[in-house]
């Protein structure tokens, strides 16, 4: 939802960037997670606009429901054909100096970094676990935390696309899957699990949550349904589907609920994100 540390973030490129056009760019109905998001896009854009965006842009399904590496890309994509000469976002280390930095070594020893990227995911790791590794060889040390390794995703847009945009970070109040609020401050994971429980979070968010919220797991009998009486070959052509994954699908579609399914799913090669990910495309249809 849109919390109080995006509000903190507005209210900051304000005082950063006065006098020049904010525009926020955010996932639809769909998130990143392959979930749900917990408010509508209508909804959240209104309350940007209410804090001090100057225009909301709605980020395309394709790029939204992705990986950190093609969400990022996406994302600096847009901000560039929208004439964005600064990107500003959150991040644990607050350092874009060397957020860039990296961004040019990975670009300068191109075929050197994809190279042990490849080695490692021929070994069963996960994309990001690879990614990682091949960044520690490279440069000595791993991008490990969530916002940073986003935060990397978009500087490697900017560089590799020779992009005219400045980088620009904010701290983060708050761990990202925190689930101890700060004051005021709560992150985005600990805010939807107290909505889920029909807690108050009014301390943490300026949005009013008093109906049911829609969320995946409602949709979990329908996801089985498609998986029992869909061939594994035709499983196979869903985008995102490969290695198998069909079939590990089938094996454990017996699963009692949809946290169960991804807990018996998930692998040192397939992350719980990668699983929810291909889960949502599933019930989608959307095809290869």
């Amino acid at each position: 939802p849109f919390h109080n540390g995006h509000k903190y973030q507005l209210e900051e490129a304000k005082r950063r960037f006065p006098n020049e056009e904010i525009i926020v760019i955010m996932s639809g109905k769909y998130v990143q997670r392959g979930e749900l998001a917990i408010a509508s896009f209508k909804e959240r854009s209104e309350m940007a606009l209410k804090y001090g965006a100057s225009k909301v842009i709605e980020l395309p399904f394709e790029y939204a429901t992705q990986a950190a590496h093609i969400f990022a890309h996406g994302a600096v994509k847009i901000a560039h054909e929208n004439g964005v000469k600064k990107l500003f976002f959150g991040s644990e280390s607050n350092d874009p100096k060397r957020l860039i930095l990296i961004a040019k070594t990975i670009k300068e020893h191109e075929d050197k970094y994809n190279k042990i990227l490849k080695s490692f995911l021929k070994m069963g790791y996960s994309f990001p676990k690879s990614a990682a590794q091949a960044l520690s060889q490279l440069i000595g040390s791993p991008i490990t935390l969530p916002n940073d390794i986003l935060g990397l995703e978009y500087c490697k847009a900017i560089v590799n696309n020779n992009y005219d945009m400045e980088v620009h970070t904010l701290k983060r109040t708050i761990d990202f899957h925190s689930e101890v609020p700060n004051q005021n401050f709560a992150s985005a994971s600990y805010i939807r699990e107290q909505i889920k429980a029909g807690h108050d979070v009014s301390q943490y968010t300026p949005m009013k949550f008093d109906k049911e919220i829609d969320r995946i797991e409602n949709y979990y009998p329908e996801f089985q349904k498609i998986v029992r009486e869909t061939s594994a070959e035709e499983l196979e052509k869903i985008q995102m589907i490969s290695e198998g994954m069909e079939n590990l699908f089938k094996k454990h579609i017996d699963s009692p609920t949809y946290d169960e399914f991804v807990n018996r799913t998930n692998s040192r090669r397939y992350t719980s994100s990668r699983i929810k990910r291909v889960m949502l495309y599933v019930l989608l249809g959307i095809k290869k």
